[in-house]
């Protein structure tokens, strides 16, 4: 079939599909005349999909004719269609296509942003900045937002010099942009740029510096970061801590971070820590652990942090000291960071410090304690339970409780007719939770208990245990003088069985 019979069938067809084939043989077969047919056909098309055809037979046959259809394409309805021609005029780097390119940038909402800069920025590249460097002084604010990001891509040194004039624009986000698209183009000489932006009163702009200088890695930007680890502003103290440990890092000493730990400022002295984390400074831990005595809780709980980022595999010799500090801050968290990484060279140490005369202490090395859980704590714990100091009892009972697996409660059966309130009823509840359970005798015993509290904790034991032969003994027990004891009981028989008042 010749050119004149594939236009005739062309024009005489209807069905989208079909004039889609039509297509491809005319590009094919004819294509200086199929072209100049195809673009004076395009306009008239209503049909989506056939204009997309064309558009693609024309960047596949690039030529004066194809790249005025596919400018002419740049307007067309159908975003599959304009997207097409945009890659496509990208590809081709054609000149005559940077203008009509531009101005779609005037749409602030445009969806294919990302793809028309793209295809901008090849264009540019090919020694065309003329056109694009026009649209600064005059046009559409949105272009004007837009042409720092395209030098910055194209990255000459005309263009650097003319992002360096843009850091000073009017415009706030034309000077943010100016900054971003000169993070990763100056040298550290020309950090003065980014310097001067820091004290731009648009947060936009004084983020992007922050961000640029850690790219640069300026040391002049330091005392000006330092600074700003006291601003009120979360997002600022968080870009000047990372900027600070991009400048920082593999750059010791950190004489200058040690100094904010010195300060009265607790936000700034907050940052450091976080720094100092980041650095993994091993030469901190003097300072970190001093701050375990700190009034501020979120100091203590970022310094406790960082020792661990700082030291994940070993325990520095300042912690295991800082078990016999007087401060009682700082013997507890020296435990928990003991019983976080793991060294099981520390047990006994640990141990020491149950009679500790502090509740706090006792309480995180139980915690440091149960991590181990091995059965040289577990044998440790129960020779203490019959120890003659209560707080060292109460402590190694409560250390079997939190370990909590078989072998850590079988000694705790024994002690449940203990002459101490807190001892029995912790057992009872511990013991209650358990699935295995042969004997409730014990159990039994209690619900006569003298204290209160302590029947109510054996009726929640049994309860939770779920053994039929307790209910005669909890229903004997309904006529108890405490009302909340007998609350309890009820409860129990029913988490037992619904139906207990028939099985009795």
């Amino acid at each position: 079939m010749n050119f004149q019979e594939l236009k005739s069938s062309y024009l005489k067809e209807t069905v989208p599909l079909k004039k889609i084939q039509l297509i491809e043989s005319v590009s094919l077969h004819f294509k200086k005349e199929g072209l100049e047919f195809l673009l004076s056909q395009y306009k008239s098309e209503s049909d989506g999909k056939v204009r997309k055809k064309i558009i693609d037979v024309a960047g596949k046959n690039i030529n004066d004719i194809s790249i005025q259809l596919l400018i002419k394409a740049l307007t067309d309805n159908n975003i599959e269609s304009r997207k097409a021609s945009v890659i496509a005029l990208g590809k081709a780097k054609a000149t005559i296509a940077l203008n009509p390119l531009l101005d779609m940038l005037q749409n602030p909402s445009l969806e294919i942003k990302g793809i028309v800069l793209a295809s901008i920025i090849k264009i540019g590249k090919e020694n065309n900045l003329d056109s694009i460097l026009e649209y600064i002084n005059e046009g559409n604010i949105h272009i004007k937002r837009s042409i720092p990001y395209i030098l910055g891509k194209i990255g000459s040194e005309e263009c650097i010099e003319n992002l360096k004039e843009l850091v000073k624009h009017e415009d706030s986000l034309i000077r943010k942009n100016s900054i971003k698209g000169l993070e990763n183009l100056l040298q550290l000489k020309d950090a003065k740029f980014i310097l001067n932006a820091l004290s731009d009163e648009d947060l936009r702009v004084k983020k992007s510096a922050i961000k640029a200088l850690g790219t640069i890695k300026s040391k002049r930007a330091i005392p000006h970061l330092i600074k700003f680890l006291e601003e009120k502003n979360p997002e600022i103290r968080k870009l000047s801590v990372r900027t600070l440990f991009s400048i920082f890092s593999n750059q010791p000493p950190y004489d200058k971070i040690y100094e904010i730990l010195n300060q009265r400022n607790i936000i700034s002295r907050r940052e450091a820590i976080k720094l100092l984390s980041l650095l993994e400074d091993k030469n901190s831990i003097d300072y970190l652990i001093r701050t375990f005595n700190s009034k501020d809780a979120k100091l203590r709980r970022l310094a406790y942090k960082a020792i661990l980022n700082i030291y994940n595999d070993t325990i520095p010799t300042q912690i295991i000291e800082g078990l016999n500090a007087k401060e009682w801050k700082i013997r507890s968290f020296c435990a928990r960071v003991i019983g976080e990484i793991g060294d099981e060279n520390l047990i006994e140490p640990l141990f020491s410090l149950l009679n500790d005369n502090d509740n706090n202490v006792r309480d995180a090395v139980i915690e440091a304690l149960s991590k181990f859980g091995n059965e040289k704590v577990i044998e440790s714990a129960k020779i203490l339970t019959n120890d003659l100091n209560w707080k060292t009892r109460r402590a190694a009972v409560k250390l079997l409780i939190k370990i909590g697996n078989d072998k850590s409660t079988e000694s705790l059966i024994g002690l449940m007719g203990d002459k101490d309130i807190f001892i029995r009823s912790w057992i009872a509840m511990s013991l209650g939770k358990l699935e295995n359970i042969s004997d409730i005798t014990p159990f039994i015993t209690l619900l006569e208990d003298k204290d209160p509290k302590m029947r109510i904790a054996v009726a929640k034991a049994l309860g939770q245990i779920g053994d039929k032969e307790a209910l005669k003994w909890l229903a004997k027990s309904l006529w108890d003088d405490d009302w909340k004891v007998k609350k309890e009981i009820e409860f129990a028989l029913n988490s037992i069985d619904p139906n207990w008042f028939e099985l009795i």
